[in-house]
């Protein structure tokens, strides 16, 4: 068992076994609508209830309070003295501070309890590569301090870019009014975003499906620039076919040591709606 324990968020998307392999534990996000609380956990939001929520008015996203992060590093400080947890970019949501503000308490809580947060500068799975390069150390023995630096290197070769039919509820959350105002400026395009270095980039507007996924796979390929990539992670909410024909796209031009298909979380299918498709990606790493 390693003794520093890796935390990240739900909306990571990590797929269980990778959860698994190394250990990583995993905070469900919260969201509620019409009163009523949720956590991004399959039961608590079956299939049928996502597609139900997808379509409510407005959504409130806002994390959870200090004490329930405080609760949880003190779940796991049963097991290590040391964590890090790995939190989607501070730009869009409070979760950094929250998160900071728990560990305080749980730190004052616990006598040698060691608990570090950081802004992974990214989201869904790009967010969760950051975490799977921690825990992938941690794995192997290695100490706190040298797994932060590490971070740090992975934070800054990480990213994703994604594309909507709509950015309609995405902007229930009140989170994009510029980029809600933007791709709404054009009728019947989807917008095409990218997200890095802890901020959101407009690439472009696509007519079609298939002027989208294109425009995804530029956007990656330009990122990417010719360097050696670790991960390509499809990411997708209810569009399974499109996602194999976006990875496809991908590996006639990046070579990847792993690539995969995943299905984000219900709380992101959620939010973003059933056609959110994506590319998260992680340039390699030199080896450690």
């Amino acid at each position: 068992m390693s003794s520093v324990a890796i935390v990240t968020d739900s909306v990571a998307s990590l797929p269980h076994e990778m959860l698994c392999r190394y250990g990583i534990h995993v905070i469900p996000v919260r969201i509620a609508v019409a009163g009523k609380v949720y956590r991004d956990t399959e039961q608590d939001l079956p299939v049928s209830l996502i597609r139900e929520l997808q379509g409510a008015q407005s959504i409130d996203t806002t994390p959870w309070p200090p004490q329930h992060y405080c609760h949880e590093y003190e779940r796991i400080a049963a097991t290590a003295s040391e964590i890090i947890h790995i939190v989607p970019f501070a730009r869009f949501t409070s979760t950094f501070s929250l998160a900071k503000a728990g560990a305080v308490t749980a730190q004052e809580r616990v006598p040698g309890l060691r608990v570090e947060v950081v802004d992974s500068m990214a989201t869904a799975m790009a967010q969760g590569l950051v975490a799977l390069e921690a825990a992938r150390l941690a794995s192997m023995g290695r100490g706190m301090d040298e797994i932060l630096s590490s971070v740090e290197q992975a934070k800054s070769g990480v990213g994703g870019a994604y594309t909507f039919d709509s950015l309609r509820p995405l902007a229930r959350t009140g989170r994009i009014n510029a980029l809600a105002s933007w791709a709404g400026s054009v009728l019947s395009v989807a917008p095409v975003i990218g997200l890095w270095d802890g901020r959101e980039h407009r690439l472009g507007l696509a007519r079609s499906r298939s002027q989208a996924i294109m425009k995804v796979t530029e956007a990656v390929c330009r990122r990417l620039d010719g360097k050696e990539c670790s991960h390509i992670a499809v990411e997708e909410a209810g569009r399974y076919c499109d996602a194999e024909k976006l990875l496809d796209a991908i590996q006639r031009r990046v070579h990847a040591v792993e690539s995969i298909i995943v299905r984000v979380s219900p709380v992101t299918q959620i939010v973003a709606g059933p056609d959110l498709l994506g590319v998260s990606y992680c340039r390699r790493q030199s080896s450690s």
